[in-house]
């Protein structure tokens, strides 16, 4: 588990580094921050969980409606891939609050 969250930290750094030059960086980098934020204090101490009860659902809800606004389902589109982004957030969320 040490190990996924010392991956974590720069993959997710990486996502949020790439959000600079999105048209909206106030929304994106602070989602993919926040889940390398997390992997770092969790080398140091255990996240509590409510921190997971809270930001899974955004994340969650925030991929559902990027879902729906997706006129087909390919990798070319930016909603597919915000939607990805968000799913992927969520889970690796849910293993540095959840798993031990």
């Amino acid at each position: 588990m040490k190990l996924f969250r010392i991956l974590c930290i720069p993959i997710f750094l990486y996502f949020a580094y790439l959000q600079l030059n999105d048209p909206d960086p106030y929304l994106w980098f602070p989602l993919y921050a926040a889940v390398s934020a997390i992997a770092l204090a969790g080398l140091f101490r255990k996240v509590p969980r409510f921190v997971g009860w809270i930001l899974i659902p955004i994340y969650l809800v925030l991929s559902g409606y990027y879902f729906s606004q997706t006129p087909y389902f390919g990798m070319e589109v930016e909603e597919v891939r915000e939607f990805l982004g968000l799913l992927i957030a969520s889970a690796a969320i849910a293993f540095l609050v959840f798993k031990k």
